[in-house]
């Protein structure tokens, strides 16, 4: 019984391994990468309020034509300033990182499903 799980451990791990390569390594400085993609889509990005509200995760993306392509995300929230001066509320955002870059947003991407 004990060799039965033990091998079932050991083909789940090189599976969950095998997989994790295709997406190559976790995006280094997610976290400003993934703001800075952002702030330059935001009219005043300057005054912006920026929260990381999730570690890099696997997804499988439908972006520019390709489908099922192997990603890593982020989920952050934004709460920028509207034309009155004042803040609004915190807006959810997703962004897709491909190769350690920042690629798009998931509403830029026609199907993200989680890996």
């Amino acid at each position: 019984m004990k060799r039965v799980l033990l091998g079932l451990a050991a083909s789940l791990a090189f599976t969950v391994s095998v997989a994790a390569s295709s997406f190559g390594p976790v995006p280094a400085n997610y976290e400003s990468a993934a703001e800075s993609y952002i702030s330059e889509r935001l009219a005043d990005a300057r005054s912006a309020k920026y929260e990381v509200v999730s570690e890099p995760y696997m997804v499988y993306a439908d972006i520019a034509g390709y489908e099922g392509l192997p990603c890593w995300a982020v989920d952050l929230r934004v709460k920028s300033r509207l034309p009155s001066g004042g803040f609004g509320s915190y807006q959810a955002y997703t962004v897709i990182f491909l190769e350690g870059q920042a690629i798009a947003l998931e509403d830029d991407a026609r199907r993200v499903a989680k890996a």
